[in-house]
């Protein structure tokens, strides 16, 4: 059984390459916070009243995480966490689409 410090080693170097990951994250996520604000400012509604762009972050992080951890080292694994960071942009694309008028939004 790996000790504590083994296993802290090895997250730590699961991790370490995945800081492209991380940052793609950290600006989709931010880039949905600017939109929403934007449009807040312009009279629309959030829908989702618990959005906490933190939490978004953080789930975002931990995905990234587990899966640098469970997936093994090559390539197109570490392309695959990449692709899933890039989710974090769906929200942005959403209100900006909301915002140019060309989705409608959801109806409440």
């Amino acid at each position: 059984m790996l000790r504590v410090d083994e296993r802290l080693l090895y997250v730590s170097q699961a991790i370490r390459g995945q800081s492209p990951a991380y940052t793609l994250s950290l600006i989709g996520v931010v880039a949905d916070y600017a939109t929403t604000q934007i449009g807040l400012a312009r009279g629309f509604v959030e829908t989702h009243l618990n959005y906490n762009p933190l939490s978004a972050l953080a789930i975002f992080w931990m995905g990234c995480t587990i899966l640098a951890i469970a997936l093994p080292r090559g390539r197109w694994w570490d392309r695959a966490v990449l692709f899933i960071s890039g989710w974090s942009f769906l929200g942005a694309v959403n209100n900006v689409l909301v915002l140019l008028g060309i989705f409608g939004g959801l109806i409440l």
